[in-house]
């Protein structure tokens, strides 16, 4: 899902970063929803392709950037009181949505469409 942010960002870390608070909030609203209608638990994991800011996620790593640490802390914080269940980094050659931002034919997603099938 594409969305506009309307933040500055100066950096990609930031963007990212923005990016995946949105999506958790997101999630969270529909976790929740389905939770209370159908009596059942789901788990809500965080799909990021920057490693540096899975990094600062999963290892509890901080950054210079001023307006980023309240972010990263948040999230980190959800991630140890497990209203994340897991946070997981996709490497590049295994992301189908690399096809829309680089101009480079994406493997993943020839074999998403081949096989029905995706390997993070």
């Amino acid at each position: 899902m594409l969305i506009k942010c309307k933040r500055v960002t100066r950096s990609v870390l930031a963007l990212k970063l923005y990016t995946i608070a949105y999506r958790f909030n997101i999630g969270a609203a529909i976790k929740l929803t389905i939770k209370q209608l159908l009596q059942i638990k789901l788990p809500l994991v965080l799909y990021t392709n920057l490693k540096s800011l899975y990094k600062y996620l999963v290892k509890l790593g901080t950054t210079q950037e001023k307006r980023l640490i309240i972010d990263i802390i948040c999230l980190c914080q959800l991630y140890e009181r497990r209203e994340i269940t897991e946070v997981k980094w996709i490497n590049g050659n295994s992301n189908p949505t690399d096809l829309i931002t680089k101009s480079k034919v994406s493997t993943a997603l020839k074999k998403l469409i081949n096989t029905n099938y995706l390997e993070l």
